[in-house]
């Protein structure tokens, strides 16, 4: 979930979905009083009621929400915009925020267009169950051609059940009800690929079903309606009327967004259908991996994210890591960061870990993509806040400002890390140990703080005075680390609070990354104040 508004009044959560609304109310309704009102409809509407434009209004809404719901998901195209649009901001001395928090919507539309396709659905399919009852009920004995019955009294499964607007609506709930089903967060997180699959082999199917949906033409509209004015049935010097099939415009809808989805689909299948290998991975206690692949990676940024699939493991799954090293002019390689808690990363772990095999192993790699972090570098006053591997993004901020100096912008960097346990600090602590010498050596050591936060309870020889095994490495190896290290969870009340005081005429972006409740408390943090703004993801 992203949030890149502070104010209460222009959260997307509150303002993007009261307008989505608006337009969806706007469409429906515009298409509820065209199928009531207008003189064509009149003799379908007679048999059907109210059903025909509640189905209708809510088949319109389906329709857009079904061609926008493809855009989001075209992530090279979606990349490429939003870099060349901060670019140009930038070289003019503009401030890119706005932009960053357009496209860094793209997950939460995607949800909201799916939301919308799942309401309008269920509304869609209730209307046409009531005007499957009334299509037999209602029976036009005058002018049979306008009905949809065979028959007076026919039975209202055989509607439903034995035609193709029937036969492809219950296939398409069924869809939607697995995808449904199968993306809830409590069913994503225990089986991933399951989710996987459903989403990316079930939705292209719903997309065919949808566009043969409207194709059998048994709603009928009268051509005539000038020459017989619906209502004037009896005058004699009247024609009959004339009824021909509705038209169906879903593969209008359809066709355009999925072109772009399936260029953009040809244009990532074509960059990553090289391999790379594996050129050096170090194992980080207690669960952490650190996997470099010296290649050179093509406009990567820090805060941006790829995708990588290992064949051996699987050959459909993709899975996330967020880049924690980039390619730059003085380096070729990048590096990414992995927990291996879960059945993909043990399986990768396992592989790489036996030196005489890893040469075999190939990764594809899709991306970089952007995510909404790249606009760390970009910011005048930055606060990151991390949990656990969510460091990583600002990982690859760290390498960045250590390779290449520290650019005029951040003015202020604030780091904020949570663990659980003090060995989580290892895979990260050669970095940030130099990051906090090269602000010492520059001419204002005050432009970053960091602070280290080991939630579980200090071990016994800390109470003492002594110092635990990890606490005495860092004491070796960084120093600096071990005067920032504190035990137990930040007082976020008392950090916002300070930071509200020594920030209060400008603008602070906050990033935050880990586990849900984190993102949680920093973000009822930042809603309570104005000038702050805020950056989320979760890695849970």
């Amino acid at each position: 979930m992203v949030n890149m508004f502070s104010s209460r009044w222009l959260r997307p959560s509150y303002g993007f979905h009261a307008v989505w609304i608006l337009v969806n109310g706007i469409i429906f309704w515009n298409t509820y009083r065209l199928y009531k009102g207008q003189p064509q409809y009149y003799y379908l509407h007679q048999i059907l009621g109210s059903g025909l434009c509640i189905s209708r209004g809510s088949g319109a809404v389906l329709n857009v929400s079904c061609a926008l719901i493809l855009l989001p998901t075209c992530k090279q195209a979606i990349t490429s915009i939003h870099l060349c649009c901060c670019n140009i901001l930038n070289r003019c001395g503009l401030s890119s925020r706005r932009i960053r928090s357009f496209f860094n919507q793209a997950e939460r539309f995607h949800v909201t267009c799916a939301i919308t396709v799942i309401v309008a659905s269920v509304v869609h399919t209730a209307a046409h169950l009531v005007n499957a009852v009334n299509c037999s009920r209602y029976y036009n004995h005058r002018w049979t051609e306008v009905n949809i019955a065979d028959s007076p009294g026919q039975d209202a499964f055989q509607l439903v059940f034995k035609t193709v607007p029937g036969i492809t609506g219950v296939l398409m709930m069924l869809i939607l009800a697995m995808i449904l089903v199968t993306s809830a967060s409590w069913f994503r997180t225990r089986h991933y690929n399951t989710f996987y699959y459903s989403h990316h082999f079930l939705f292209g199917p719903f997309l065919v079903l949808l566009v043969f949906h409207p194709t059998s033409g048994m709603l009928k509209e009268q051509t005539n309606w000038r020459d017989h004015w619906p209502g004037n049935a009896d005058d004699e010097n009247r024609p009959p009327p004339v009824f021909i099939p509705m038209k169906g415009y879903t593969w209008l809808y359809v066709t355009i967004p999925l072109a772009f989805y399936l260029v953009d689909w040809s244009w990532r299948r074509v960059s990553r259908r090289q391999p790379v290998h594996v050129t050096r991975v170090v194992v980080h206690e207690p669960d952490v991996i650190e996997v470099v692949v010296d290649r050179w990676m093509s406009h990567s940024q820090p805060g941006q994210y790829v995708l990588l699939q290992c064949p051996v493991i699987s050959g459909f799954e993709w899975h996330p890591f967020s880049l924690s090293s980039c390619c730059d002019l003085t380096h070729a390689s990048w590096t990414v960061h992995m927990k291996t808690n879960g059945d993909w990363c043990k399986q990768l772990k396992s592989l790489l870990g036996v030196k005489a095999r890893r040469d075999d192993i190939e990764l594809y790699v899709d991306g970089p993509f952007s995510s909404p972090f790249c606009g760390v570098l970009n910011s005048k006053t930055v606060i990151c806040i991390a949990g656990g591997i969510g460091f990583t993004p600002f990982l690859c901020v760290i390498h960045n400002l250590i390779r290449n100096g520290w650019p005029a912008r951040p003015d202020r960097l604030h780091i904020i890390w949570c663990v659980t346990t003090a060995e989580s600090l290892l895979w990260a602590s050669a970095a940030i140990h130099q990051l906090i010498e090269d602000a010492w050596a520059s001419p204002r050591p005050d432009k970053l703080e960091i602070r280290l936060h080991v939630t579980r309870p200090a071990p016994e020889g800390s109470h003492s005075g002594g110092f635990s095994p990890v606490e005495t490495l860092l004491g070796k190896k960084y120093p600096n680390l071990l005067r920032r290290l504190e035990y137990g969870r930040p007082k976020w009340s008392e950090l916002f609070t300070s930071w509200k005081e020594s920030y209060s005429r400008e603008r602070v972006d906050v990033f935050s990354c880990g586990p849900r409740e984190l993102n949680r408390q920093i973000q009822q943090m930042c809603r309570s104040i104005s000038n702050f703004t805020l950056a989320q993801e979760s890695f849970s």
